[in-house]
Order: structure tokens, then C-alpha cells, then sequence
């Protein structure tokens, strides 16, 4: 059985719809954070960076991370600031395996430039802005996850079998996944893996 699924990564990763794909794959629920927290505010992402900024966003996202706590067969698609807090990090390894979903920083800005939603980059220079954050965040990523997926010049088909083949053999039990990452080294001849 293939445990909950969380896919974590940049703006423009295909979080979303990868993860879409990775539900229909293994028959589990889609849910995304994003969705989750506008449900709950009852406001626009933008709205809510436009009235408490960035830090209230990231509460907000914190709020929905303990409400999924006990969630089960999700596929679970984050905002790319998720795991900028600890404590989100390591919820969303008491979750499930965590996917980086990654791209090239010209692949990741090309699939963002098409999207005027994104309030991080409503800057005079939203690449160097883009730039900056990624550079910031890779590690991070990096740190909070069980496996990386490079998803460049893939399709979101090709990504989510990607993914769904690097949790194949990941214990179910929470318990085992909950600080430290098990050795995964046996999937990485999964196209992507490790890439």
C-alpha cells in the first residue's frame, strides 16, 4: 500500500498538478495546502499576504498542516514556503514521504512568469527576486525531504510516475518516518531520482 504522499518544492515545481496525477495513480485523495488555506480564510492568497503579509500567510499554513495531521490515502500538494518553519517540517514527515519536486532555475521561472498570482513576485525585478528565493530555499528542500525529483523537460505524467516509484517500497508506519528520512537508495534508478 503506498502511504500519504507530500510534494514539497518551489513555485512553478508542478506541486499541483503533478500532484493531481499522483492522486489518480494511487487512488488517494488530492489536497493542497494553498486551496486549504483560502478555504479557511475565506480570502485570496494575495488577499491575505495584502492584509497580514507573509508571516500571517505562514500561519494560516501552519493551521491547515496540524489540521491534516491525522490524515490518511492523501497526496498533498504544499506552498513552496512551507518548510520554511521547523515544526512544518517535520509535520510533513510525520505525514508522509516528503517529495522535492525541482527544475532548473529557467524552467521554474518560465512556468511562474505565466502566473501574475504569485505575491512574492510582485517586485521591480521579480527574477532577482525568483532567484534570490530559490537560492535561499534549495537547501531547505533539500533538508526536508526523503527524495528529490528533478522534473525538468518532463511531463507532469512522466513526474508523477516519478514520484509514485520512489514511495513504492516507504514504510507505512508514521513512527518510522517521522524525524529521520529511511535510505531510499534502492529507488534511485527511478528516471529523475537524485538528479
Amino acid at each position: 500500500m503506498v502511504p500519504n504522499i507530500v510534494l514539497v518544492g518551489f513555485m512553478g515545481s508542478g506541486k499541483s498538478s503533478v500532484g493531481r496525477r499522483v492522486a489518480a495513480l494511487t487512488g488517494h485523495r488530492f489536497v493542497d495546502t494553498d486551496e486549504l488555506v483560502v478555504s479557511k480564510a475565506g480570502r485570496p492568497i494575495t488577499q491575505i499576504f495584502a492584509d497580514e503579509g507573509e508571516a500571517g500567510f505562514r500561519e494560516w499554513e501552519a493551521s491547515v498542516l496540524r489540521e491534516l495531521a491525522t490524515a490518511t490515502g492523501i497526496v498533498l500538494a504544499t506552498g513552496g514556503g512551507i518548510v520554511l518553519r521547523e515544526e512544518n517540517r517535520a509535520a510533513l514527515r510525520r505525514i508522509g514521504p516528503v517529495i522535492w519536486l525541482d527544475a532548473d532555475a529557467d524552467a521554474l521561472f518560465e512556468r511562474v512568469a505565466r502566473n501574475r498570482k504569485r505575491p512574492l513576485l510582485h517586485t521591480d525585478d521579480p527574477r532577482a527576486t525568483f532567484d534570490a528565493l530559490l537560492a535561499a530555499r534549495r537547501e531547505i528542500y533539500a533538508a526536508a525531504a526523503h527524495a528529490r525529483i528533478d522534473s525538468t523537460g518532463r511531463s507532469h505524467d512522466e513526474t508523477a510516475a516519478a514520484v509514485v516509484a520512489a514511495v513504492e517500497n516507504f514504510p507505512a508506519s508514521r513512527a518510522e518516518t517521522a524525524e529521520e528520512p529511511p535510505d531510499l537508495s534502492a529507488v534511485k534508478t527511478a528516471p529523475g531520482f537524485g538528479s
